[in-house]
């Protein structure tokens, strides 16, 4: 496991060192991981963009082939090589940013952690000669007046509301996020639905009531989970979040521009 968390403490280290600020140090991390990672998920990306294109044409398949199973799933899988589709191209994305933050989440907490623990030897251990630190050296762990190693709850707890801004922000932020991020890489609900209705396969029962979930739940699951999430791990969320919007919208105009 440390050969993954290693490179992320080593960059987290490496822009404090910059910066002098652990929140700007997490803030270009998650962005040089969203870069890096392009090569990756683009294609996905690309194919959950004709996925969305090739909904109409998939509406005209369930209509033809109601009740008949088989040859629908058939001349599914036709319209998808026929397009070059692979329809659970999609998930790749989301399976990447959830390996991503399980592994920030243990750097962060293994940089953080040494300013309880104080075991800098452990720490060492996973940086590379230049950034190693001695026994004495101490984190400023302060951003924009929070504290990145205090979680919403705790801050809450202790009953002082003006340290509750950034908190709301990255907590509501990252929820909106997440949901116009799940609106973008999905059809219209309502042509999934319409779909739904007009077939008498289950399947297409359930897809609709996933991509509801996917709309609506995720983002309310991140603000709940978030509630308990150190500021630090907010904000590379939210930073997150927001690049891949921001990127779905790139790869979206692209697709405008060349029709």
């Amino acid at each position: 496991m440390n050969l993954f968390i290693a490179p992320f403490v080593n960059a987290l280290f490496g822009f404090y060192y910059l910066t002098g600020n652990l929140g700007w140090s997490v803030i270009i991390v998650t962005l040089l991981v969203k870069f890096l990672l392009l090569p990756l998920v683009m294609p996905s990306l690309k194919s959950a963009q004709k996925m969305r294109e090739l909904q109409p044409k998939l509406k005209k398949l369930q209509e033809k082939y109601k009740g008949e199973k088989s040859k629908l799933a058939t001349a599914q899988m036709d319209l998808y090589k026929s397009e070059g589709v692979n329809p659970m191209a999609g998930c790749l994305p989301q399976i990447l940013q959830i390996a991503v933050l399980l592994i920030f989440f243990s750097a962060f907490n293994k940089v953080v952690g040494f300013n309880d623990n104080g075991n800098y030897k452990e720490l060492n251990s996973l940086l590379i000669s230049n950034f190693r630190i001695e026994q004495n050296f101490k984190f400023n762990t302060d951003f924009l007046g929070s504290n990145l190693t205090l979680t919403p709850s705790k801050i809450w707890g202790e009953g002082n509301m003006a340290l509750m801004v950034l908190p709301v922000i990255l907590l509501i932020g990252s929820g909106v996020a997440q949901y116009f991020g799940a609106k973008l890489m999905m059809p219209a609900p309502a042509v999934t639905e319409n779909i739904a209705k007009k077939t008498e396969e289950k399947g297409d029962d359930m897809m609709a009531a996933m991509r509801t979930q996917s709309l609506y739940f995720m983002p309310l699951m991140t603000v709940f989970i978030g509630w308990s999430f150190s500021m630090g791990l907010l904000l590379y969320w939210f930073v997150n979040s927001l690049f891949s919007v921001g990127q779905q919208l790139v790869i979206d105009g692209m697709n405008k521009n060349k029709k």
